[in-house]
């Protein structure tokens, strides 16, 4: 069966991905904030950008903790409400503070991601899980890239400014919530839970139904006191701790660098006219999804990627992060972008694939959601530590 208990699951998850990323305005947030806001460069990148790292990372932690609890749909549906909150500051705000509050709306939205991976994680079966799991990351790429190639064509040729893009993602973030609450409940969950059992009838499935006569408090409970058995039983693979380390470099990197690229492009731009946010980060997309698309294609290629491959990655992610800074061109900085966003986004594919040989079914959902809480740490570290340097 594809999505137990509603076969049109699937696809109101991928309209739901892709209305959720299709947010022209994005590619446009700092000259957004800067020329039509009317904030100072010190106001947009000290004050109001790290308010969603430093918000993200205890969000997440609770997101964590109640996705299982409340049966991953609410959690999906506070996710979407938190990205129309951010729109709406963003359209109608006016003072900083206003802005501090989209940005905690805002990583309230991104935290609330991992439970509609979650949803998907429980309700089907583990040999759908891999090919659904990359319509939805191809969705998501798609809404982004199409998103991206509309704004810049929109802004353009069409005069379009940047508050009215705003209003198109608004409209767009919109429609995702009420496609959120189409999504239908999951009838088999994947827990920790002690009073779970695990079905054999029929089906070779490896998920688990929870007994629903528990509340949830002692689902919540019984969560917390377990989290420290999985953390060693997870961690206890060489292969796992490397890889786990290897994903959490990468998606740290990948919202560290994306946070700042937007900032660095509006101080080396000498031309309003010759601003190509948009369609970098559109082709940038694209050519993610493909990269990752061939990675999960050929997964045994992927099995056997060698340290040292990994070491040359790791050399173009640092000189695509340095040498935009140090030569002080915009067309180069485009550049370094797209190849540091296809890069980090090959090697999170790579880590996952190798996470999840690694493990049996019922620990990589956690194991994913310990590094997202360990990448988010390290962010609010680093950002600790550089939060007085201005672009």
């Amino acid at each position: 069966p594809n999505m137990v208990g509603n076969k049109l699951a699937v696809p109101v998850l991928l309209l739901y991905v892709f209305f959720r990323d299709f947010r022209p305005s994005e590619p446009f947030l700092t000259p957004f904030l800067n020329e039509t806001k009317e904030f100072t460069k010190h106001e947009i990148n000290n004050i109001i950008y790290p308010v969603w790292s430093y918000s993200q990372l205890p969000i997440f932690i609770l997101v964590l903790i109640f996705t299982d609890a409340v049966r991953y749909r609410p959690m999906i549906w506070f996710g979407a409400l938190g990205y129309v909150a951010t729109w709406l500051l963003l359209v109608f705000g006016t003072t900083v503070k206003q802005m501090q509050l989209m940005q905690v709306t805002y990583a309230i939205g991104t935290a609330c991601e991992v439970a509609y991976k979650s949803y998907v994680f429980v309700a089907v079966t583990k040999e759908e899980y891999s090919t659904i799991s990359l319509y939805l990351a191809g969705s998501t790429l798609f809404g982004r890239s199409m998103s991206s190639f509309a704004s810049q064509i929109l802004h353009d040729y069409a005069n379009i400014s940047f508050l009215q893009l705003n209003y198109v993602s608004l409209a767009s973030v919109s429609l995702a919530f009420v496609l959120a609450l189409l999504i239908p409940a999951p009838h088999y969950l994947v827990g920790f839970n002690e009073n779970s059992e695990i079905m054999h009838s029929g089906s070779d499935q490896d998920h688990l139904i929870l007994d629903e006569d528990i509340g949830i408090l002692q689902r919540i409970k019984e969560k917390v006191q377990k989290g420290r058995m999985n953390v060693m039983l997870s961690y206890k693979s060489v292969q796992t701790r490397r890889w786990a380390y290897w994903a959490i470099v990468t998606s740290a990197l990948y919202f560290m660098v994306g946070n700042s690229s937007q900032s660095l492009w509006k101080d080396l731009e000498h031309d309003k006219k010759k601003r190509f946010n948009g369609y970098v980060i559109g082709v940038t997309g694209l050519l993610s999804s493909f990269t990752s698309w061939i990675l999960t294609r050929y997964s045994r290629s992927v099995e056997h990627t060698k340290a040292s491959v990994l070491a040359l990655l790791t050399l173009a992610l640092a000189l695509t992060t340095i040498l935009p800074t140090i030569l002080q061109n915009l067309y180069l900085a485009y550049i370094c972008d797209a190849i540091f966003n296809i890069i980090t986004s090959s090697c999170m594919t790579i880590a996952l694939f190798k996470i999840a040989h690694s493990l049996t079914t019922n620990l990589y959902g956690f194991v994913v959601g310990v590094n997202a809480c360990v990448a988010g740490t390290w962010i609010c570290w680093s950002l600790s530590s550089s939060l007085t340097r201005e672009y």
